[in-house]
């Protein structure tokens, strides 16, 4: 049953005038403040659930999401800080009240919201209020939203600051954090599918869209989090990896918000289908029988059949399906598995392919010990353009790396050991940053930050330059962590 708020456009264009957030607050809390004493049946309450949902639809005409957000002891719509005045400060002190009290930073919206009744939106305010019963409110809300029904409302949890709001160590610990929440989320999907329990979609979807969120703040340090080596299942940190990337070069090619999140989830399933394949063969450190190959080349047609069980929208699992299956057919539509068509791979199968083969060569599998390091990788797929992959994405993602990736260790001409920082820009002609590094005995230590752009000698000529490259492994060096030092 939806709600019987009516209104057109024209009209809401109008009230867009009349600060739409601020009516939204004031509703919000209303309903909340009546939950507490009212039956949905009561009047008034049906009178504030219309204007919860007409005015969070408004808001919703001119994006994907609503984000509600505290942060530090502000209220933020839609990334807009709400100014205190007379006539609404009540509400808004009352909204950061709810949201400290239940430990979260704030709820965002989907479009969702526009099919929601206003039984539905009454019973929000209603399980708000259970929570705040509980000693740990967030564990208790966090489940009740893990449901279907709540398919239109999502906990915010890491705090969103604008670049200029964020230190490069607390950008570092987030992006640490997301990449640890990423794997827990594709691992625990996996697990509970090779048991035939029902998964839902909401814990990855909601890491997504948190990892998207980070792209715009600092890309250079979210690419950074996939030289991260410390987890035991390859196949789990190639998803997170593909996923990440996905996002990255999804936002290089200007995609919308709401079209990352749903790149980057066909990345982060898109090798759901491996849970069917028994574990001697997914570790298995000699060449595959023929036998065996067969049984890995299923895997891509397996992910399709999985995800179609996830408990998820029609409309979302419709988005995801087709990356997932086409992510090892190449560019010429060789590969597996053999489809038999001659129309081209979608857009985000082709993004989500790069992406795929990318991080298989440039890490450590069973079968090879010794990955390559990642501008070598680049290299070899450069020799396959316009065959294996698509040419023009192909020279985008070549672009976003820069002159040399991200996690690239690299010798200077000087003997000294560094770790690229920021890639540089091909199209400017920049070279990288580099984070050097000091040995100490087997350790290394974090020195200085060194712009290759800026050492130049008394001829003009550049005083440090690149020797050579190499994997981190070769050193057993983990990027990222000296990336959080940093």
């Amino acid at each position: 049953m939806q709600s019987d708020v009516h209104w057109d456009s024209e009209e809401f264009r109008k009230d867009s005038e009349e600060q739409l957030d601020i009516r939204f607050v004031e509703a919000f809390v209303r309903l909340i403040q009546m939950a507490r004493i009212h039956k949905e049946s009561n009047r008034l309450v049906s009178e504030t659930a219309d204007e919860f949902l007409y005015a969070g639809r408004g808001l919703l005409e001119e994006s994907s999401v609503l984000a509600v957000e505290s942060r530090h002891s502000r209220l933020f719509i839609q990334g807009e800080r709400l100014l205190f005045k007379k006539q609404s400060a009540v509400a808004i002190l009352s909204l950061l009240s709810y949201i400290s009290r239940l430990g979260v930073y704030g709820f965002e919206f989907n479009t969702q919201l526009n099919e929601i009744s206003r039984e539905q939106a009454y019973q929000f305010a209603v399980d708000i209020l259970e929570a705040l019963r509980y000693p740990h409110p967030l564990e208790w809300l966090d489940q009740r939203l893990d449901s279907e029904e709540y398919q239109w409302v999502s906990i915010i949890y890491s705090l969103r600051q604008s670049r200029s709001e964020i230190s490069s160590a607390e950008k570092a610990e987030m992006v640490h954090q997301l990449y640890s929440c990423s794997y827990n989320a594709i691992q625990e999907v996996s697990e509970k599918l090779s048991k035939n329990q029902s998964a839902g979609i909401r814990k990855p979807l909601r890491v997504v869209q948190d990892i998207t969120d980070l792209v715009f703040v600092d890309k250079s340090m979210l690419m950074g989090s996939m030289t991260i080596r410390d987890y035991d299942s390859y196949t789990f940190t190639h998803s997170v990896n593909v996923a990440i990337q996905a996002i990255c070069l999804g936002h290089e090619l200007g995609l919308s918000r709401q079209s990352l999140v749903r790149l980057g989830i066909c990345g982060l399933f898109h090798d759901l289908g491996k849970v069917d394949i028994p574990l001697e063969i997914i570790n298995k450190p000699d060449s595959l029988t023929e036998s065996e190959f067969r049984v890995v080349k299923r895997h891509s047609m397996n992910s399709v059949r999985r995800l179609i069980k996830l408990e998820a929208t029609p409309n979302l699992l419709a988005g995801i399906i087709l990356p997932p299956f086409e992510h090892h057919l190449r560019y010429d539509l060789e590969g597996y598995p053999e489809v038999g068509w001659s129309r081209k791979l979608s857009f985000f199968g082709r993004i989500i392919q790069i992406c795929d083969v990318y991080d298989a060569l440039t890490s450590s599998r069973t079968y090879r010990s010794t990955p390559l390091s990642p501008d070598r990788a680049i290299g070899m797929m450069l020799q396959e353009s316009g065959g294996a992959f698509d040419p023009v994405l192909l020279k985008w993602f070549v672009n976003m790396h820069g002159v040399l990736p991200v996690g690239t260790v690299v010798e200077l001409n000087t003997g000294k050991l560094g770790i690229v920082s920021h890639g540089g820009d091909l199209r400017e002609r920049l070279l990288p940053s580099v984070l050097l590094l000091e040995r100490r005995g087997e350790e290394f230590e974090r020195g200085e930050t060194i712009d290759l752009n800026q050492h130049l000698g008394r001829d003009g000529r550049k005083a440090m330059k690149v020797h050579s490259t190499h994997h981190p492994s070769e050193f057993g060096i983990q990027p990222f962590l000296y990336f959080m030092e940093a």
